[in-house]
């Protein structure tokens, strides 16, 4: 049906798409201490905007927030419906605030670590359109083959974060594994849906307050020969909640539905030293995003980006 359509691109978003790597930093006393990332990404239709920033109290203890904020506007059309636009807007932003990253080893190019704090995320969607369909107009009574609807959804998401990762360095190259987990997280969702002159009445709205988990992702970071840099990404989510749709009888339901998405990213790069602590990376990204609702087969969505990133190491 056509909300279930629906429902795939709004759990797409709840994917988690790039993680920037943490950085080491000696113990000194100077700017030396504060590192950051700014690192924009460009779509087709939209763009992603990772930024991070972090400071080593002292060689042992430090912290970090990432931020993440994904833009997306595109028409498309609804699926297995050809006469049909579909206008879509929609907009995530993420925090990861780790306060506290203790670093368990660090000498000999080794460094592990592990920290802890919380995880925030707002996303918005919003659809506009109509569809033609002829099929409608044999239905007892007939009705309209030509409707327009909109659907407006929100969500925030928060709860707990554990973080961990180990990096060697070496003069030809450099490896890090890192990875985190929210084992469960508050979800708090409103929606609002029309299909006019479809259903009635003209509109629905459930909004909710419920719990999901887990979410978590991994990363792994090679850097060869200092100026080639090769990324892969892996996050998964699972959520329980309940949607607005429509049954048999053309009457609005709220079912409750298990909805699991995975992304898996490919990123490859050049690294550009400016000088000192600073460098640049230009690159390309391919992200495989699959959606399972309930028990039905997984839904794939691809899309490439441009990545240009600054960065500034502490020393």
């Amino acid at each position: 049906m056509i909300f279930y359509k629906g429902l795939k691109k709004i759990s797409l978003f709840f994917s988690i798409l790039i993680l920037p790597f943490n950085i080491q930093a000696e113990n000194t006393i100077d700017i030396g201490r504060l590192y950051f990332s700014l690192s924009p990404k460009i779509m087709e239709d939209g763009s992603i905007a990772d930024v991070s920033f972090g400071i080593n109290y002292k060689n042992y203890l430090g912290g970090e927030i990432r931020f993440r904020n994904t833009n997306v506007s595109k028409n498309e059309e609804l699926q297995n419906v050809s006469d049909s636009l579909n206008a879509v807007t929609e907009n995530a932003l993420e925090f990861f605030l780790l306060p506290v990253n203790y670093n368990l080893k660090k000498d000999n190019g080794f460094r592990f670590w592990v920290g802890g704090g919380l995880y925030y995320k707002y996303n918005k969607l919003r659809e506009k359109g109509f569809f033609n369909m002829p099929s409608l107009e044999t239905l007892t009574p007939p009705r309209e083959r030509v409707n327009s609807y909109t659907n407006d959804f929100s969500m925030h998401q928060f709860g707990p974060l554990m973080d961990s990762g180990i990096l060697y360095r070496s003069k030809l190259f450099n490896i890090s594994f890192s990875g985190g987990i929210v084992p469960i997280f508050y979800l708090g969702s409103s929606q609002k849906v029309s299909i006019v002159p479809l259903l009635d009445p003209d509109n629905a709205e459930f909004s909710q307050n419920t719990s999901g988990s887990p979410y978590f992702y991994l990363n792994l970071d090679f850097v060869l020969f200092k100026y080639i840099n090769l990324v892969f990404l892996y996050d998964y989510t699972k959520l329980d909640y309940r949607v607005i749709d429509f049954d048999e009888n053309l009457s609005w339901i709220t079912p409750e539905r298990i909805v699991r998405t995975q992304s898996l990213k490919i990123e490859t790069s050049v690294l550009l030293p400016f000088g000192g602590d600073m460098f640049g990376q230009i690159g390309y990204g391919y992200t495989f995003d699959y959606i399972r609702l309930d028990n039905a087969n997984a839904v794939s969505g691809n899309r490439q980006y441009l990545i240009l990133t600054v960065k500034k190491m502490g020393r």
